[in-house]
């Protein structure tokens, strides 16, 4: 494993000045080598700690020298795989009041389920998803959480409790393991990363998970990281929910999807979170856009609430339709009813390898 520092700024970082710890361990191994301004380093690893294993972590200490540096993976059988490092805040304290207003349901507590950490459950016939929380504050010293898997059309068909994580404990979730023996329709959904304050009540709502996707016919893997909101209610909480522009109930979604050039193809699971009961649907427009800005064609989805959508971009548009669009499309995600969360990918020609990040937009 490597971790790229990139330095951008017009003066060096001093050597000893960033280092490693493995999360929840005050020993702290630092490079000891110069970066120059505007440089990039590659560190590795493995030489400061060659004892650490998955699914350990790592927490970064760099100072005010460089944000969200980017870490690299080389498989044994050759594969690569890239993604960054999540933000990880020192300013949070624990807020006492999530736990009186939270009730771990739509339909109890102030504000429901509260803070949700949506992600997909891909095809299990095909991908082995695996969940790692994340301490991602430093005044984090437990974590009280649980999973819980969804079907496609919002039933619970799942549920593990984690108990109470200590800084230190890093507990990965065979996602698709949990659910192997159940009836899952079309064997996807998604799984919610919430507070479980039946084993702590500490938390700052700051609440964070590593996803990794292993395709399980070639090897390949992907992994994306985010951090929870609350979705899809119509009171606010502090800055949650995010999507407000106005006053509420403002939430809507506005999404764009970049296309794989053929012969890829491109995937994308959109979840439909709710910390409250919400619209029983949502109202979702997939726009395809040519490169210009013309529209070729639109199709609609109907999202339960507290479900998801996984589709693919030549499935859900016909050639003709993709052939119209061109290279270098995009397809606009909109939906004025409800907040989505989405996640996108490419496939590459015959499956071959794939990627998968969340989606950002407003």
């Amino acid at each position: 494993m490597s971790l790229w520092i990139q330095n951008s700024h017009p003066t060096p970082i001093p050597a000893g000045a960033v280092g490693l710890n493995l999360m929840g361990s005050p020993d702290i191994r630092t490079l000891d080598q110069v970066v120059p301004a505007f440089a990039t380093i590659e560190l590795d690893v493995a030489s400061l700690f060659p004892e650490a294993r998955w699914p350990q972590q790592f927490e970064v200490q760099a100072g005010k020298h460089f944000v969200r540096p980017r870490y690299e993976i080389l498989a044994a059988d050759g594969r690569r795989r890239m993604a960054h490092a999540n933000v990880e805040r020192t300013d949070l304290k624990p807020d006492p009041r999530l736990p009186l207003l939270t009730g771990g349901a739509v339909d109890k507590g102030v504000v429901g389920k509260g803070h949700i950490l949506p992600a997909p459950l891909l095809p299990m016939g095909r991908w082995r998803t695996t969940l790692l929380p994340t301490p991602m504050s430093t005044a984090q010293t437990e974590l009280p959480v649980k999973a819980v898997v969804y079907d496609r059309n919002g039933a619970a068909v799942a549920e593990h409790r984690f108990g109470n994580l200590k800084r230190s404990d890093s507990v990965a979730l065979d996602v698709t393991g949990l659910v192997a023996d159940k009836s899952v329709a079309d064997g996807w959904g998604h799984v919610e990363l919430v507070y479980d304050f039946e084993s702590g009540t500490i938390a700052d709502g700051w609440l964070h998970a590593l996803v990794r996707y292993e395709d399980i016919t070639t090897g390949h893997v992907a992994e994306t990281s985010f951090g929870s909101h609350m979705f899809n209610m119509a009171m606010v909480y502090r800055d949650e929910p995010q999507s407000y522009h106005g006053r509420p109930p403002g939430l809507s979604t506005r999404l764009f999807l970049r296309l794989g050039t053929d012969p890829w193809d491109t995937l994308c699971h959109l979840v439909y979170p709710a910390s409250t009961q919400w619209h029983a649907t949502s109202d979702t427009s997939l726009v395809l856009v040519r490169r210009d800005g013309v529209e070729v064609a639109r199709k609609r989805l109907a999202i339960p609430c507290g479900g998801s959508r996984f589709w693919r971009y030549h499935e859900m548009f016909t050639e003709a339709e993709r052939l119209a669009a061109g290279d270098h499309a995009y397809v606009l995600i909109r939906d004025t009813s409800c907040r989505l969360f989405g996640y996108h990918g490419c496939l590459a020609a015959g499956d071959s390898a794939f990627s998968l990040d969340h989606m950002f937009g407003f």
